[in-house]
């Protein structure tokens, strides 16, 4: 870890292999130290810089499994969704998740790409928070459910391309602004 905390982090671009790659669960004795605990918080900054609703470790290059959620409603990104506070959560796991499947719009940091994506509209989520307790969140509104579900496939080298049903709504951001947008 401590070669990756000695370089500059930024995000990573599709095509990385760090996006591909399966992330290395985080030891309490790895969490527990200065330079992991800098690096939460390198992560949460880049997300909130780049007016993400999240961003996960392996954005960043780092196969780690640790991911950030906020969903801030000063963001220009998501102006009608429900808040949610930054949270950080180490070795996240979705432990339940409805049958009730929603399409809906994502992006992601790590590229200029937007895509219908479909995803449970519910789950629930568990894992340890930065002090190495056990956080468990019951997602029932469905832009948190999908912020998290679509947080975790990263730290699986899951990108939201390969969750693409309609093909056709893959789109530059730019082409999404013109022609996608009032469709929503």
């Amino acid at each position: 870890m401590s070669t990756l905390m000695n370089k500059k982090l930024k995000i990573v671009r599709l095509g990385h292999p760090a996006l591909r790659a399966k992330s290395k669960s985080v030891s309490k004795k790895e969490l527990e130290t200065n330079e992991f605990q800098n690096f939460l918080d390198s992560l949460a900054k880049i997300c909130v810089d780049n007016n993400g609703a999240g961003i996960a470790a392996p954005q960043l290059g780092v196969n780690k499994r640790v991911i950030v959620v906020h969903v801030d409603p000063e963001n220009s990104r998501y102006p009608d969704k429900k808040p949610f506070s930054l949270t950080i959560v180490i070795n996240p796991k979705v432990t339940s998740k409805s049958k009730d499947i929603k399409e809906d719009w994502e992006g992601d940091l790590s590229c200029d790409i937007r895509a219908m994506v479909p995803r449970p509209v519910s789950c629930k989520v568990t894992g340890l928070d930065r002090k190495g307790l056990p956080v468990s969140y019951n997602l029932k509104y469905d832009f948190h459910a999908r912020v998290f579900q679509h947080e975790i496939d990263h730290l699986d080298g899951i990108f939201l391309l390969d969750k693409v049903k309609s093909k056709e709504t893959i789109t530059e951001i730019a082409e999404w602004e013109k022609y996608w947008k009032q469709k929503k």
